[in-house]
């Protein structure tokens, strides 16, 4: 055997005993790891499916109330405010912003959109149930509280504003200020980014005012 091969040999043997060594001393905590890790990613993936099939349920029990609305409003309701207590996000606050929409009197609804607004699950939604508030409200002593409220919402990064100034402007257009109404129209009417029917709103009423002022 040449020198080389017995240095090989020699070698070899010091490192298999290095990783006896190393193996008996942290093998187990290896071991315990590596369940660790199964385990967690079988939870994970366990607790994935669960959630998913929890949201199916709850989609489909909020579409089926939704349906009942047209058939029966009154149990609609009462099964809307039931998922608004207890479903799973994002279907428990859409419950509740549905349900409080389903109450007897046009009163009963704005206020009741204004009482759940602050606890729904996205600042959207909370600004969407202020904004179809102050809209039901818009025709009721209730109007300039309401659209009062609604200032915060109005600005640039928010996503209701457009429905804000419209807002204003109807009120403006109530209490007979004309010159305020129009500024708001033509404002709302060179944003970037209003939408057709927001446009198109703006644009008759634009043209039937100052017609009317033209008379």
């Amino acid at each position: 055997m040449s020198d080389s091969a017995a240095f090989h040999e020699v070698d070899e043997a010091v490192r298999k005993d290095e990783v006896r060594e190393w193996w008996s001393r942290y093998g187990t905590w290896v071991v315990a790891l590596a369940v660790v890790v199964v385990v967690a990613v079988t939870g994970l993936v366990g607790w994935r499916q669960y959630d998913q099939a929890q949201r199916a349920v709850a989609s489909t029990a909020y579409s089926a109330a939704l349906a009942q609305i047209a058939t029966d409003p009154a149990a609609a309701r009462v099964e809307l405010e039931k998922q608004a207590a207890s479903a799973l996000q994002p279907y428990r606050s859409l419950a509740a912003l549905t349900a409080a929409q389903l109450r007897a009197t046009l009163e009963e609804q704005v206020t009741a959109l204004a009482a759940v607004a602050p606890g729904l699950s996205a600042t959207e939604l909370s600004d969407l149930a202020l904004v179809i508030a102050a809209f039901k409200s818009i025709d009721t002593p209730k109007a300039e509280e309401m659209v009062a409220r609604l200032e915060p919402l109005a600005g640039p990064d928010r996503p209701f504003r457009l429905s804000v100034r419209e807002l204003q402007a109807m009120l403006a257009l109530r209490k007979g200020d004309m010159k305020r109404a129009k500024e708001l129209w033509n404002e709302i009417a060179k944003d970037p980014a209003v939408p057709q029917g927001a446009s198109q709103r703006v644009s008759a009423m634009l043209n039937l005012y100052g017609a009317a002022e033209a008379k």
